[in-house]
């Protein structure tokens, strides 16, 4: 019942990985940005320096699965209002590499 999305990976090392939904674009919601995004829009999807994602983590085991889990939470939140994904989003400034 959810939409098809198309998204893009980049990982160049040691930068972090990047996933943008390349379609349907993200939408905000009327008086409410996207939560858990950084300028362009990149997902937020996991918190930069808690070591959450390292460089030795495969991409297809984590930043995939983590990015279908972000949008399943980006419907709920299109459909409610409210973000049921958790985390944390310290500022709309990505870092760029691993602290």
């Amino acid at each position: 019942m959810s939409s098809e999305y198309e998204i893009s990976v980049t990982y160049r090392i040691p930068r972090l990985p990047d996933v943008s939904v390349i379609r349907p674009a993200l939408r905000p919601r009327p008086e409410q940005p996207i939560p858990h995004v950084y300028s362009g829009p990149t997902l937020c999807l996991f918190l930069p320096g808690s070591d959450e994602w390292h460089a030795r983590m495969l991409i297809a085991e984590t930043i995939v699965p983590w990015a279908c889990l972000w949008l399943y939470y980006y419907e709920v939140w299109h459909t409610t209002g409210e973000w049921l994904g958790g985390g944390l989003h310290p500022s709309a400034r990505r870092p760029r590499r691993r602290a």
